[in-house]
């Protein structure tokens, strides 16, 4: 220890040397055995008794736990019809407008049969209409 008394900084070698023997001194030091550890009661917390609940409160916790599992149940029910609901609106969409297509098609295929049909017809361009033009005097 009259390494520690002297203010001189130590090298780390000296540092290394003087933390080795400090620790073994401390391993060597007998442990005070006892009934309790103080670490353990530490780690422990300290619960207190809750208070005991009324038989009124009891009852009122019982009558609200069936109203929340008779409302979360509704909801299921709920969502389950709009979910139904939506799926059938949808497949409806999806139906008419595949009839839409399918209609269309047949008008096409319908023109194309008697385009096919009248060879002879002769489509003509349409001709090019003249507009007349106004000519705007200027005012002087």
């Amino acid at each position: 220890m009259s390494e520690v008394s002297d203010n001189k900084p130590l090298k780390k070698t000296a540092r290394m040397e003087l933390l080795k023997k400090q620790l073994e001194e401390l391993e060597k030091e007998p442990e005070e055995e006892s009934d309790h550890e103080p670490e353990a009661e530490q780690d422990e917390v300290i619960e207190k008794p809750k208070k005991e609940k009324t038989a009124k409160q009891k009852e009122q916790f019982e009558k609200m736990k069936k109203v929340r599992e008779a409302k979360i149940a509704e909801n299921k029910k709920l969502k389950a019809q709009l979910a139904k609901k939506e799926k059938e609106e949808l497949e409806k969409k999806v139906v008419e407008k595949a009839i839409k297509l399918k209609k269309k098609q047949i008008k096409k295929q319908q023109v194309l049969d008697e385009l096919s049909s009248d060879e002879e017809v002769v489509i003509s361009k349409k001709e090019k209409v003249v507009k007349p033009t106004i000519k705007f005097i200027p005012f002087m």
